[in-house]
């Protein structure tokens, strides 16, 4: 064999060991749009330009916990390997409420915590351990002294669902009633004094692409108390993430359609970053079941599209 043509089979071998550039990942599918008092679905009733917010303040789980859990400047959004959380959050960067509030031009309030649910006293389960839960990130915010953020120009945001959907389904698929009441609850309590505020969005992952009756009526129930909290004169908006995590579990239209290499998760413990995947920048989960900051990107992406098409669906 010639010298030549070793070179260039050597070449191809080293070519096939590193990840060529690929796509961008992009999103894929587009909001079903609701109607208030309808089926559950995407929806923004009165909510106004993302713009318009100086503030985002947010609630919930893992996938909104950026590592600090009072509200105040999040650490910087990188990994120290073998560290596998990027400045405390449970993915390799930033989670979808910071894209969200740099796209608003806003600064982000982050109350959320990983493994909370909406009350722990559902759950038997969680007594005596440090589980977070809404209704505790509510209180903390409440009882912050200082001036509150501007009522007119303060987005709240709550994102729960994903625990109490496990323990739901770990107990026989028990009823999850209590937990969407609470949400509703809570809501009006931020509503009330001291804090009166005027703009909510609550956002539903609880299947992450599964589903059983419980929580389908947990989010049927969660969507139907957005017509009550209008009442209320409330602004209020549902963001339904099924539609993405179905389009990029499912064959319509599947995960390569929207940039990813797979569906698999880039690391298979919690614990360490060795043996990550070779292109977390082109995978869905970071660890199984909590998504990689580009997926975190797609939720921003989301959000954004269900503000722009699902505008004023009411009654």
């Amino acid at each position: 064999m010639s010298p030549a043509i070793s070179f260039f089979l050597a070449s191809i071998s080293i070519a096939a060991a590193v990840v060529l550039p690929r796509q961008d990942i992009t999103l894929a599918v587009s909001p079903v749009c609701a109607t208030l008092g309808g089926a559950p679905g995407d929806i923004n009733v009165g909510l106004p330009p993302l713009s318009s917010f100086s503030t985002i303040v947010t609630f919930g789980d893992s996938y909104t916990d950026g590592g600090v859990h009072d509200g105040s400047a999040l650490g910087a959004p990188v990994l120290d390997q073998p560290n596998p959380f990027a400045g405390g959050r449970y993915t390799n960067g930033p989670v979808w409420a910071e894209y969200l509030a740099n796209v608003a031009g806003a600064t982000l309030k982050d109350y959320a915590m990983r493994g909370a649910v909406v009350a722990t006293g559902q759950w038997p389960s969680l007594t005596g351990t440090k589980s977070s839960d809404l209704l505790t990130q509510a209180n903390t915010f409440i009882s912050q002294a200082g001036p509150r953020p501007a009522a007119d120009s303060t987005l709240y945001v709550l994102f729960f669902g994903i625990e109490d959907y496990v323990l739901s389904h770990d107990n026989g698929d028990s009823d999850l009633s209590n937990p969407a009441g609470n949400i509703a609850f809570t809501i009006l309590r931020l509503a009330s004094s001291p804090v009166f505020g005027k703009n909510f969005l609550i956002i539903d992952n609880h299947g992450r692409g599964t589903e059983t009756t419980a929580g389908a009526n947990f989010k049927a129930e969660v969507f139907q108390s957005l017509a009550s909290l209008r009442d209320y004169g409330l602004n209020v908006g549902f963001v339904d993430l099924s539609t993405v995590w179905d389009g990029v579990l499912g064959s319509s239209p599947g995960y390569q359609a929207f940039g990813y290499t797979s569906t698999s998760a880039c690391l298979a413990s919690t614990t360490t970053t060795d043996g990550s995947c070779a292109d977390p920048d082109h995978a869905f989960y970071w660890f199984p079941g909590a998504p990689t900051t580009a997926t975190h990107k797609i939720i921003s992406d989301y959000i954004q599209a269900v503000w722009k098409k699902c505008q004023g669906y009411s009654f």
